[in-house]
């Protein structure tokens, strides 16, 4: 099958539309079905449209609650928890990041951590989500196992991803990274176009490194980025999540049925307004930003970009020309819509 295109406005209502007959309520189906979309609008395509079928198995297997709301726990200060009720990954996700900054515009910092929800879909949402209101951010997510620390054979860490983000005038700087070489998404999209990884993503079924994204997706033994550094980083990220929530640890998640559920997530909002002046922060970032983009490029294709540089270009072009969408996902989403009618 091929690609075709397809405007924001005719997603968007398709996903609501079919996230409603799931039994979400308007206010979150209408939220899920933004950010999926502009997901997909800014070049994520795996965690925007490609991973919609996947979101309704899941409420249909009962892992998602659409219905449930974020419970704050506790709160002392500059910092709380909330259980997510196993409730949709993106809203839970927005209610913990907003009471984030809530916090950080009394205390100068606000950090919250959330139990019990499920996957957040795209983590630079909620560092554009800080952003947007005049605020760093930092955030992360624990996951099933799907990863070996380094020298094992077997997965026992999460690839946990990571999001830096402050805002910019000229563009947000965001960095939103998984702890392995490449994320799962990134070989499932590599697989479904049929090419292979540009480095070396994991190891095959044999213990050899491979850049066949279908041999790690087999094996479940993807590359740790900076390979024991990213090792280690992915297992304290776990720890912090899964102890400030007072939830699930990747081996803890691990051991619940069925697909990724139950994971925790930190949500971290920094007020740096309160240290420094508006003007001088951006002027320190414009300083660092025009530094990074005068480097020599190391070859004649080679393009200096700085981080969240791309986000950008993708939504204008997207705006344009449409959202490219694989045909076979998009029939097996219509195919939903025709199966709950």
């Amino acid at each position: 099958m091929g690609t075709i295109t397809l405007s924001f406005e005719e997603i968007k209502d398709c996903l609501k539309e079919i996230l409603t007959l799931y039994g979400c309520p308007d206010d979150k189906a209408d939220k899920v079905a933004v950010e999926m979309t502009r997901n997909s609008l800014e070049g994520v395509y795996t965690h925007g449209i490609n991973r919609f079928a996947r979101l309704i198995r899941n409420i249909g297997e009962g892992i998602v609650n659409p219905d449930a709301d974020p419970v704050i726990i506790g709160r002392t200060g500059a910092v709380a928890n909330v259980d997510g009720g196993l409730g949709l990954g993106i809203t839970n996700a927005w209610f913990s990041m907003e009471l984030a900054i809530q916090l950080a515009g009394e205390y100068g910092i606000g950090l919250v951590a959330l139990r019990g929800t499920n996957h957040w879909l795209r983590a630079a949402t909620y560092g554009y989500q800080a952003c947007d209101a005049g605020m760093a951010a930092i955030c992360f997510t624990n996951t099933i196992p799907n990863m070996p620390t380094w020298g094992a054979a077997d997965s026992r860490i999460g690839n946990n991803p990571l999001v830096f983000a402050f805002p910019r005038k000229g563009g947000h700087l965001i960095t939103d990274m998984a702890m392995s070489q490449f994320s799962y998404g990134a070989l499932e999209l590599a697989r479904l176009e049929g090419r292979r990884m540009p480095i070396d993503a994991g190891f095959d079924s044999d213990g050899n490194l491979t850049k066949d994204p279908e041999a790690v997706i087999r094996s479940q033994r993807i590359l740790p980025t900076g390979y024991w550094k990213g090792a280690a980083l992915s297992f304290m990220l776990d720890i912090f999540a899964g102890t400030l929530s007072a939830g699930n640890t990747v081996s803890a998640v691990g051991a619940l049925p069925g697909d990724e559920h139950g994971v925790s997530q930190v949500f971290v909002a920094i007020d740096y307004k309160k240290l420094v002046s508006e003007e001088q922060a951006e002027m320190i970032i414009e300083g660092a930003v025009s530094d990074l983009l005068g480097s020599k490029p190391a070859g004649e294709n080679s393009r200096i970009i700085y981080t969240g540089q791309m986000t950008e270009e993708y939504r204008r072009q997207n705006l344009a020309a449409g959202i490219p969408v694989e045909e076979g996902v998009w029939k097996e989403i219509l195919s939903l819509r025709r199966i709950r009618h």
